[in-house]
């Protein structure tokens, strides 16, 4: 399932990943970070970020993707850029990347699971055993072929 996203948004941060990231040759840690600095920013506590088979996780007992200024739901943070004032004036959130780049993924609040890119996987997610179970919040990604955006 795929969020109803701008295509124009996902176009012009492709376009302008250079100006927009670090580097021009990203990886999915970049993004992990850039996320898990955020959730920081947000008011979390601690941040679990591992890396596991290919899957990235961003995890937490603090739900960073409800918490923003603009009052954006979970989904919103994914299908444009948002605006970040809480971590600059000019910044935007990082969570935009996984809709544009990453060929699945999904975010769990609680038992609820929401797939953002890619085919829902049976059973057990990727995160299972892998985040501590106190983490409430997980967001889960993969990339392919990282380092390039996804075309």
């Amino acid at each position: 399932m795929r969020p109803n996203v701008s295509e124009d948004a996902i176009a012009f941060l492709r376009r302008r990943l250079r100006a927009m990231l670090p580097e021009a040759h990203f990886n999915a840690k970049m993004i992990a970070e850039n996320i898990a600095f955020g959730a920081a920013v947000l008011g979390s506590g601690h941040i679990e970020l591992v890396d596991r088979h290919g899957w990235w996780f961003v995890a937490s007992e603090f739900n960073w993707l409800a918490a923003s200024a603009s009052n954006a739901s979970e989904i919103e943070l994914f299908e444009r850029i948002l605006p970040f004032p809480e971590q600059s004036s000019v910044g935007h959130r990082a969570e935009i990347y996984i809709t544009a780049f990453a060929n699945q993924a999904y975010f769990r609040i609680g038992q609820t699971v929401t797939w953002l890119r890619g085919e829902a996987i049976a059973g057990a997610l990727p995160d299972a055993g892998v985040t501590p179970p106190w983490c409430d919040t997980v967001l889960a990604f993969r990339l392919d072929g990282a380092g390039h955006p996804k075309r």
